[in-house]
């Protein structure tokens, strides 16, 4: 969800050689995809890249602010507008 290298830009620096531990061992974080998605993600952030299935979006963006939220990582304006728009994709 969170990439390791985003959540580092986001705050993660700053956490303690635990803190880091659990947060790249945290089942809420990891998502199991294929090599290619894997790949195409890297470490973006939300404003970079988007889940390739459109129906996922709701999902993802639910996943990604609620991981920023639970561990105080910083959301960039940018990343903020586009978890907005995939928000806007979740049933009312």
């Amino acid at each position: 969800m969170v990439a390791l290298g985003a959540a580092w830009r986001g705050g993660a620096y700053a956490w303690t050689p635990q803190r880091r531990l659990e947060y790249a061992n945290d089942l809420d974080v990891l998502l199991a995809v294929d090599k290619r998605t894997n790949y195409d993600k890297g470490s973006r952030t939300a404003d970079k890249w988007r889940p390739p299935r459109r129906a996922y979006l709701c999902e993802y963006a639910r996943r990604y602010t609620g991981i920023k939220a639970r561990y105080g990582l910083s959301v960039t304006a940018p990343e903020k507008l586009a978890l907005q728009d995939m928000l806007a994709t979740c049933p009312a």
